[in-house]
């Protein structure tokens, strides 16, 4: 698995940006975590150009006010969100 960091401010943006090029959110789930905040996670799949399966999934955290978003991402998934986020 390839990560990225982005700005937890981008989250919901980067949510939005999903669902206009049409990758599919095949998972999500959150919660209460750490007794003192809540987190979530989304999953999205999109079959790419090359015939290989883009996988992405969106973590983000707010515990306590500290406030955490990173990107998990399959190798062939890799440039498809590096031009995404960039255009956040």
């Amino acid at each position: 698995m390839v990560y990225l960091m982005i700005e937890p401010q981008q989250a919901e943006a980067f949510q939005k940006r999903m669902n206009d090029q049409d990758w599919s959110l095949v998972f999500q789930d959150g919660g209460q975590s750490q007794f003192i905040g809540w987190a979530y996670m989304m999953k999205w799949e999109k079959p790419l150009e090359d015939g290989r399966q883009g996988e992405v999934t969106l973590h983000y955290s707010d515990n306590h006010g500290e406030l955490e978003a990173y990107l998990e991402m399959n190798p062939p998934a890799k440039p498809h969100m590096d031009a995404l986020v960039a255009e956040l």
